[in-house]
């Protein structure tokens, strides 16, 4: 009897020890807890296994994006294509545009466009009247978010749009006292260079750049120096100060047309475009899923507030109404009121939400099976693409965590779903706030080791 008293008690010991574990214990430093958030939802069974500052408002940085993923997939649909109108009036020489608010058009792909334009016999353009009101009198507008400046995050969002309405600048010193060399990721005759920096003998990079508006260009200003040691070239991204003049110039000149070519505004209607005596052409952008791929996988501002602009303009006819649209979406699908300013997570100020709210918002996707497969394919994989390709992982896990960064001055954010180590599936809401460095490497550093401890340990 003695025997089976201690068996029964070893049985009861190891059942309690089961199924009250205690949670596991992790090292945030250098931050200590209250400067972590951190949350883990059972797909089974439908609860919190893990809950740290849950309820505690925190900065996600771009996590803010999966919201305004969903309200878009939600509202126009993972096919639905944006659309950019041309029709050429032969006898005028006039070429009409209507921007359709495609946030991907990059320079590739208006060679493409130009190469069928050309095709369809458009030759001659005399003149360019476009449409770009989609989102109000002003062409180009700019997301709220606390920051200012030229760089290219910052870019102007416009319905017509080019290469992230941002070009990069690539700066090489090739010998000491002479000027170094420029080049553009889009050299068109948009742009106008103004060089005046040269080069050093050492490795020092005291460059200083600069993009501003020059009559119908955007001048790029480089000062300073450059050391000739440094093996590669500097890239420095800046926006466009006219995102629709850009789009059109580059276009004309892909065309081989006068890039001086007049410019006017005006209001056409869609239907201007159907007429049998011009030529149409419409150019259809890649489906909407395939557009928050990119969005998510290299954490895109520009295609962010862009789609938060587009809804704003087609469901309430104002383009700054956008980040409303998102908000009611978090109330009428999470029963959640928050207060954003901008769907990209930009500002290192704004858009407080908590762990909790992600962890809702996943759910709601994730019980959608259809929706969820747009929208969970669209984050990067740790250790293999996009902003999670250099993450610190291990082999066993490789493939098993997708989640969307979020990367700000002293914050580290990541957030999505997980197959862990014992086979269970769990959607995740994490967040560092306050790191004491300003370099991203070691904040990167503990957010991956937290992750692989959570991926082991349950």
């Amino acid at each position: 009897m003695n025997n089976m008293k201690k068996l029964f008690f070893v049985f009861i010991a190891l059942f309690y020890s089961l199924t009250y574990a205690e949670t596991p214990v992790f090292d945030f430093s250098p931050v200590t807890e209250e400067n972590i958030s951190l949350v883990l939802y059972d797909t089974e069974t439908h609860k919190n296994v893990l809950s740290i500052n849950a309820e505690k408002p925190f900065l996600y940085a771009s996590n803010l994006k999966l919201l305004t993923s969903a309200a878009a997939l939600k509202h126009l649909g993972g096919g639905f294509k944006f659309l950019t109108l041309f029709s050429f009036d032969k006898e005028s020489g006039t070429l009409y545009i209507k921007a359709g608010g495609d946030p991907e058009m990059v320079i590739e792909k208006l060679w493409v466009v130009a190469s069928d334009l050309k095709r369809l016999g458009i030759k001659g353009i005399k003149k360019v009247t476009v449409d770009d009101f989609l989102y109000g009198k002003k062409s180009a507008l700019t997301a709220e978010s606390g920051d200012k400046g030229d760089n290219g995050y910052l870019a102007f969002i416009a319905p017509l749009s080019l290469n992230y309405n941002a070009v990069a600048i690539f700066v090489k010193a090739h010998e000491a006292d002479q000027p170094v060399e420029v080049s553009l990721s889009a050299p068109t005759p948009y742009f106008s260079i103004k060089n005046t920096a040269t080069g050093t003998a050492d490795g020092n990079n005291q460059l200083v750049v600069g993009a501003q508006k020059a009559g119908n260009q955007t001048e790029i200003v480089i000062k300073g120096s450059l050391g000739a040691a440094r093996t590669k070239h500097e890239a420095v991204f800046k926006r466009v100060a006219d995102p629709t003049r850009y789009y059109i110039v580059t276009l004309l000149d892909l065309m081989g047309e006068n890039a001086e070519t007049p410019i006017e505004r005006a209001k056409l209607e869609d239907s201007f475009f159907a007429a049998k005596e011009r030529i149409n052409f419409t150019y259809k952008s890649n489906p909407l899923r395939d557009i928050i791929r990119t969005m998510n996988l290299y954490s895109s501002n520009f295609i962010a507030d862009s789609l938060q602009f587009y809804l704003g303009a087609t469901i309430r006819g104002d383009a700054k109404q956008g980040v409303e649209i998102l908000k009611e979406f978090a109330k009428n699908e999470l029963n959640e009121t928050i207060d954003i300013v901008n769907g990209s997570g930009l500002g290192n100020d704004r858009n407080y939400l908590t762990g909790n709210f992600y962890i809702k918002l996943l759910q709601n996707v994730f019980s959608d099976y259809y929706r969820s497969i747009d929208f969970f394919s669209s984050l990067p994989v740790m250790g293999e693409d996009g902003t999670l390709k250099k993450a610190n992982t291990n082999s066993e896990n490789s493939g098993l965590i997708r989640g969307k960064t979020g990367s700000l001055t002293g914050v580290a954010a990541l957030s999505g779903v997980m197959k862990a180590k014992s086979g269970k599936l769990y959607l995740f809401a994490f967040a560092i706030n306050g790191f004491p460095s300003k370099s991203f490497k070691p904040m990167w550093a503990l957010r991956d080791r937290i992750m692989n401890e959570i991926w082991e340990k349950y």
